[in-house]
């Protein structure tokens, strides 16, 4: 684990990480599409990731016993596949705050390590949030486009991923890790693993 700072507050998130090659080829669609669509702020390579939780402003004190309940809640559980969805945004969708891909949860494996996480987390105060989990990789923030976006015209990040079913092909990859993030706002690019939690198959 880094050093930490024992005086300023860390800013963290649980999350699981991407594969190199899932991210290059989220990379890949970015600089495809950008010079058409304008947001003010795209995600760096680097920072692709998929939240389990959002923590807030945390004492750097409390991060070790943060990071044995969450090695423990990892040892209880098994590696499974995630598959890349479509593109989707939240907000209004002629003018979104944010334009992501989806993720493929076909066993439902991604919400039950949600669940273990969340539950963990309660030891410390942090409490689940009321709203459901939507899982999503984040690309682009704060649309500010002169003509109203057009979602239905973006391709889909990789050509097969609305016609895959069964966890099979270069859109699907298997989870055995999760990460305890720190977030760095004026840097890029802007999260740095704290520590990093495996899952291991029994």
């Amino acid at each position: 684990m880094n050093q930490l700072s024992l005086e300023q507050p860390l800013r963290l998130f649980i999350a699981v990480k991407l594969s190199g090659e899932l991210k290059s080829k989220l990379e890949k669609w970015r600089k495809e599409q950008q010079p058409t669509l304008s947001f003010k702020k795209w995600a760096h390579r680097e920072d692709y990731h998929i939240t389990i939780q959002f923590l807030g402003d945390v004492n750097p004190t409390l991060v070790p016993d943060i990071s044995k309940k969450l090695q423990e809640t990892a040892s209880q559980l098994n590696p499974f596949v995630l598959g890349l969805g479509e593109v989707g945004v939240f907000g209004t969708e002629s003018s979104p705050r944010v334009l992501w891909a989806g993720v493929i949860d076909h066993n439902h494996m991604l919400i039950r390590l949600q669940e273990a996480v969340t539950h963990a987390m309660e030891d410390f105060g942090f409490v689940k949030e009321s709203r459901p989990y939507r899982p999503h990789i984040t690309i682009a923030r704060k649309y500010a486009g002169n003509e109203p976006f057009q979602l239905a015209s973006l391709p889909p990040v990789l050509p097969q991923t609305a016609s895959l079913k069964q966890g099979e092909g270069e859109s699907f990859w298997t989870v055995n890790e999760f990460a305890l993030f720190s977030t760095h706002l004026h840097d890029r690019p802007m999260y740095e693993i704290l520590e990093s939690f495996r899952v291991v198959e029994y």
